[in-house]
């Protein structure tokens, strides 16, 4: 009688036990997945606000920092998708692909895609220059 129930627990294991690596599996990749795209997020954020601050070298505010006096180039779009090269290939197992800037009079606005995703992630920040907000701000205050 014994002899009846010596393989159960073995069977039950090999339906139930890939279930469960699987689910595991699953949760890793999806905890991947987000990671890399709040990091392309966060760098898409960072990449807009300095494409904002990008000037013509008029009012001497952003080229020091971002600019390249050599070849006498002050666009923000050739300076952000120089650094999209740089780093598609970066995230481990989602990464970015492609990548676009627009910058307009008021704002900047970085896009990028993730590698298995549809969804472009995207980053718009408003361009203002702190030494013109310092300047206001104190002729505002003497008055």
């Amino acid at each position: 009688m014994h002899k009846k129930w010596k393989g159960y627990f073995t069977i039950e294991a090999t339906f139930i036990l890939p279930i469960i690596l699987f689910l595991y599996l699953l949760i890793i990749s999806a905890a991947l997945f987000l990671y890399c795209r709040c990091a392309i997020s966060q760098n898409n954020f960072l990449l807009a606000m300095r494409a904002a601050r990008f000037t013509q070298g008029e009012d001497y505010y952003g080229e020091i920092i971002y600019g390249n006096t050599k070849d006498g180039s002050w666009q923000a779009e050739d300076y952000v998708k120089e650094r999209l090269t740089q780093i598609e290939n970066h995230y481990p197992f989602y990464p970015a692909r492609g990548g676009e800037c627009k910058v307009d009079e008021g704002y900047a606005l970085v896009e990028t895609g993730q590698r298995s995703s549809k969804l472009l992630i995207t980053k718009k920040v408003q361009r203002l220059n702190p030494v013109e907000m310092v300047r206001k701000g104190r002729k505002e205050q003497n008055v």
